[in-house]
């Protein structure tokens, strides 16, 4: 087997099936910071340019000096300078240059620089130059049959393979009793942390240390599952009066409106408060970004009666864990584009847990609306979903089994059969020729 050279940004640590491979090697790139004092006085559009000019320097070091690979395989976005770095050393080196399309990089920077007369010209400018290079990669990759048509109709790209992603293996549905119990007791801290005032996913002082005369262990009980001993023997049962996990994942962008997800939950919450039949909802939201703390804020200030919301970090080995524990996923994704889709949901079928995903124009190649999951358009229908799904909860309604079982049946499709299936063969057959 070849050596794999990795280039990317060392934000968060790598799965470690990845650290521990040593067929693969890692190469760091150094992040471009400028001292707080000159971010205040140069101008946005003089920080990019100072950006892509350190990054250029720092990508042909690193490549230049790699060994040579038959081919790059580079993901994009961002394309600034990636494509002309890439390319110029893939000449270089006689290699072949494979691009994965993820996304259009221009779409993105329009989201982050806004409007007028000097954001509007950095897009056009970032558009023409996404255009000009991007075609000139010697196999193209994407992520949606609907990519696929663009890329070949309107950005004189011959030829691009679907390579749907798919989760990992580390993604796996039906975690045991002992495995959620033990996920849920390490986590334990995060989840009865106070959010808002009046909190109601508070778990009673007096389970979290049950040392006393029963007999019992520290952790006996978490918010979703209890460790009752009998006979001698220890078993792990879920709650009854547990609240209904909802995960979901963020980058925190303007391309994620999380306003609709708080304002469907105070919908669910004034619509079912008084409400024996409907259980109380844990939104556990996970990821990093810009606009985390303005969320946060947000969220603090409001007031449930039903309602929860926790923002957590989790390890690399832990996030597919606490996606499989969960009951329900939620993504607010729209794709600045109209082409890509939301690797969240995708990690979510991975594990078996159907999906509640914002209704965008290619977002049905991933979900089937009623059957692994349903599209909303607004708050009010992601209200009325969450409200038709949890009702009787915990016991699973008609409506649940059913997006349950074709969440579970999306779950046999896995990235080891896509590249396979796919990948591996523009890899095999081009580097006959390399």
């Amino acid at each position: 087997m070849k050596t794999v050279h990795v280039v990317a940004y060392h934000k968060t640590q790598p799965h470690a099936s990845l650290l521990h491979n040593d067929k693969i090697k890692i190469h760091n790139i150094p992040q471009f910071d400028l001292p707080d004092q000159l971010k205040s006085i140069i101008p946005k559009p003089l920080v990019l340019v100072l950006k892509a000019i350190f990054q250029v320097l720092i990508l042909l070091q690193i490549l230049v000096f790699l060994p040579r690979t038959k081919f790059i395989l580079l993901q994009t976005p961002p394309s600034i300078p990636t494509f002309v770095v890439c390319k110029l050393v893939s000449l270089l080196k006689r290699s072949k240059l494979v691009i994965d399309w993820h996304n259009f990089g221009y779409t993105i920077l329009a989201l982050s620089v806004g409007g007028g007369s000097v954001g509007n010209l950095m897009v056009r400018a970032a558009e023409w130059y996404e255009r000009m290079f991007g075609k000139f990669g010697d196999e193209h990759l994407c992520v949606t049959k609907a990519m696929k048509r663009e890329l070949e109709s309107n950005w004189g790209v011959k030829r691009a393979h679907v390579l749907y992603d798919r989760a990992p293996q580390f993604f796996q549905p039906h975690l045991s009793p002992e495995e959620l119990h033990s996920l849920f007791v390490k986590l334990q801290d995060d989840f009865c942390a106070p959010m808002h005032l009046g909190d109601c996913c508070l778990l009673p002082r007096e389970c979290d240390d049950t040392t006393g005369g029963g007999g019992g262990t520290r952790n006996a009980k978490t918010l979703f599952t209890e460790s009752v001993r009998q006979g001698g023997k220890t078993t792990i049962a879920h709650l009854a009066s547990r609240p209904a996990l909802v995960v979901s994942s963020t980058s925190w962008t303007p391309d994620e409106d999380f306003g609709i997800l708080l304002k469907a939950a105070k919908l669910y919450d004034d619509m079912t408060h008084d409400l024996d039949t409907y259980p109380r909802l844990l939104f556990v939201i996970t990821g990093k970004g810009p606009m985390k703390e303005e969320y946060r804020e947000k969220m603090s200030r409001m007031k449930f009666r039903k309602v929860a919301f926790r923002l957590l970090w989790l390890t690399a080995e832990d996030y597919p864990r606490l996606v499989s524990a969960a009951d329900l996923g939620v993504s607010l994704h729209v794709s600045s584009s109209g082409f890509d889709l939301p690797m969240k949901v995708v990690d979510m079928f991975g594990c078996g847990v159907p999906a509640c995903s914002a209704k965008y124009s290619c977002v049905g190649e991933l979900v089937q609306n009623n059957k692994n999951g349903m599209l909303f358009k607004d708050a009010e229908e992601l209200a009325e979903q969450l409200k038709l799904l949890f009702h009787n909860f915990p016991e699973a309604n008609s409506r649940m089994k059913k997006l349950k079982a074709g969440a579970s049946a999306s779950s046999k499709l896995r990235w080891t059969d896509e590249w396979a299936n796919v990948g591996l063969q523009i890899f095999t057959e081009k580097g006959k020729e390399a």
